[in-house]
């Protein structure tokens, strides 16, 4: 815990240091009588650790056991990142804190947000807390490809690797790749955006995110890609590749505005020639 001291050091009265240490007093007396259930190297048991001493078919659920659910066994030891049941519940009904870009810049007609991470396969990283970070397909990629009809996503704990290809964009016949933008372990997936995607379409950088990952090497995979002033050169050498094979093809070059929306035909590029140019994948 980090508080500033305001008692100039008499801790005598401070009303925390009191705290702490009555509830210092309680736990010895309780451990005392055997009331506070002990680890093998004799300190006290965090909750987790409390209930996996329970047999396996008496321990209850986290979920349960803060009043959020009617009563329900744990069936994952308490790793709740792999619980199927967990995902469903959070993604359902708990409400999640968003963290909005403070500032989306507009480069040439396309959307990018300031302190996200950007690979150069058209996806990003947002990092969040700790090790968590959220990726999805940044703007470019989501508007040359036109509408979506779906997102085939990797499956919760499925591990991935930096570049390799983390999902497929479907539209009828057609699919397209794109890479993983840093190592980890699938946490979650956006299921409103796999289900309805359009929603990465419109709100690519914030609800139309995919998926969320708990990463490895986080420092390191992020030195492979482009942030603040680097994504901004980055981008608009992206667009004026596009606009050089725009023009070999006959095609209208980008100005200032973009080049269609989430209702638009996938441009004449095509789909395999995009993936090959922009997306990086072979």
């Amino acid at each position: 815990m980090n508080k500033l001291c305001d008692k100039s050091h008499r801790c005598s009265e401070c009303p925390l240091d009191k705290a702490l240490q009555d509830a210092a007093e309680k736990n010895r007396a309780d451990r005392r009588q055997g009331k506070i259930p002990l680890t093998p190297n004799g300190r006290i048991a965090y909750t987790r650790e409390r209930l996996k001493m329970l047999p396996e078919g008496e321990r209850p659920c986290l979920l349960y056991a803060n009043g959020l659910i009617d009563y329900k066994i744990c069936c994952s030891n308490y790793e709740c990142v792999f619980c199927e049941f967990d995902r469903y519940f959070t993604e359902q009904y708990s409400v999640h804190a968003v963290v909005r870009p403070l500032d989306i810049m507009n480069i040439r007609g396309f959307r990018l947000p300031q302190g996200y991470y950007y690979h150069l396969g058209h996806t990003w990283v947002r990092i969040e807390e700790k090790e968590s970070v959220c990726i999805g397909i940044d703007d470019f990629a989501l508007r040359l490809m036109g509408a979506v009809d779906r997102f085939e996503l990797p499956f919760v704990g499925h591990e991935l690797r930096q570049g390799q290809d983390m999902f497929q964009a479907v539209r009828g016949e057609r699919q397209i790749a794109l890479q993983i933008p840093v190592s980890g372990i699938v946490a979650s997936i956006n299921v409103a955006a796999r289900e309805k995607t359009e929603l990465a379409i419109e709100d690519p950088y914030d609800r139309g995110w995919l998926i969320r990952i708990q990463t490895h090497h986080l420092r390191r995979d992020l030195k492979k890609l482009t942030l603040g002033s680097e994504s901004v050169d980055w981008l608009n050498r992206e667009i004026d590749r596009l606009n050089q094979e725009m023009a070999s093809i006959g095609g209208r070059p980008v100005a200032d505005d973009a080049p269609g929306d989430s209702s638009s035909e996938v441009l004449p590029i095509g789909w395999e020639r995009l993936s090959r140019l922009f997306l990086h994948t072979s």
